[in-house]
């Protein structure tokens, strides 16, 4: 029995002893610490998002040393670097810089714009997809779904139908835009983070919408917009969606992993947006 025992503390020594289990902190450039950022490893489901205080914590034991460490919250430049160098670092925590777009002020006029929803807005109570606390791998899941846009428009809202939710404990949601690479989503184009903090009676009538109006975001191409989490939280939140729209997509990926097609409709997260005549 002593020998087992033996065998059994020499193995959990090993195990600890190999295990690659690093902390860190994320901070922006005032030394500030960041939250709901998103830390993972590229083209792995391998990952963590920052806490309340910045802090992360990810295993590194079984993935491959010479792809990429990526850190990104919308709003700051993607940090990137090989994990065997993160690895080596005497410090782990990371420093995100904030973006700087050079965005040419447009003032419109009530009679040069024309108000239009993009996107899909379908409403019903059958669930597409969302996050519930109680099912773990959705929570790191963003969603994704591709704008077909040839105008010159500027997002005023963002919303999404829901179909069923009860949230005990509040859900950040944070949204983003992409552009398009190879009919997938590429880099941010956003120059500030897009987020909302949701609990019950921030849902109106079954719709979450957040007002980006003030953020000057223009477009006048295909697009791309996503929403995820950016903390843990208690309950759930269900998507509408259009199920049966086998032309649509649903793009998806966890932390950095790879982006992913679902051919089989859309969740309905949709835009209001001012067209420019």
């Amino acid at each position: 029995m002593k020998k087992i025992i033996g065998i059994c503390f020499l193995l959990f020594l090993f195990n600890n002893y190999n295990s690659q289990n690093i902390n860190g902190v994320v901070y922006d450039g005032e030394e500030k610490t960041v939250s709901g950022a998103v830390i993972g490893v590229e083209g792995e489901n391998v990952g963590d998002i920052t806490d309340e205080k910045g802090a992360f914590s990810i295993d590194f034991t079984n993935v491959d040393k010479s792809k990429n460490l990526i850190a990104y919250l919308g709003g700051f430049e993607p940090y990137r670097i090989k994990v065997s160098d993160y690895l080596n670092n005497n410090n782990h925590d990371i420093t995100l810089k904030e973006k700087v777009v050079n965005i040419q002020q447009v003032v419109l006029t009530p009679q040069k714009t024309s108000l239009k929803n993009l996107g899909e807005n379908k409403k019903s109570k059958m669930r597409y997809d969302g996050y519930d606390s109680k099912k773990d791998k959705t929570l790191f899941r963003e969603f994704a779904i591709k704008i077909k846009n040839k105008k010159h428009i500027k997002i005023k809202n963002i919303n999404i139908n829901v179909s069923d939710y009860k949230i005990d404990t509040p859900i950040n949601l944070v949204f983003d835009i992409y552009s398009i690479k190879n009919d997938l989503p590429n880099e941010s184009l956003i120059s500030e983070t897009l987020s909302k903090e949701i609990s019950n009676e921030d849902i109106k009538n079954n719709v979450i919408s957040l007002d980006v109006s003030d953020k000057n975001i223009w477009l006048d191409e295909d697009f791309f917009v996503s929403v995820r989490t950016a903390n843990d939280f208690k309950g759930y939140i269900y998507f509408s969606g259009n199920i049966f729209a086998f032309s649509q997509k649903t793009y998806y990926r966890v932390y950095y992993g790879d982006w992913k097609e679902f051919s089989s409709g859309a969740p309905s997260i949709n835009l209001d947006v001012l067209i420019k005549k």
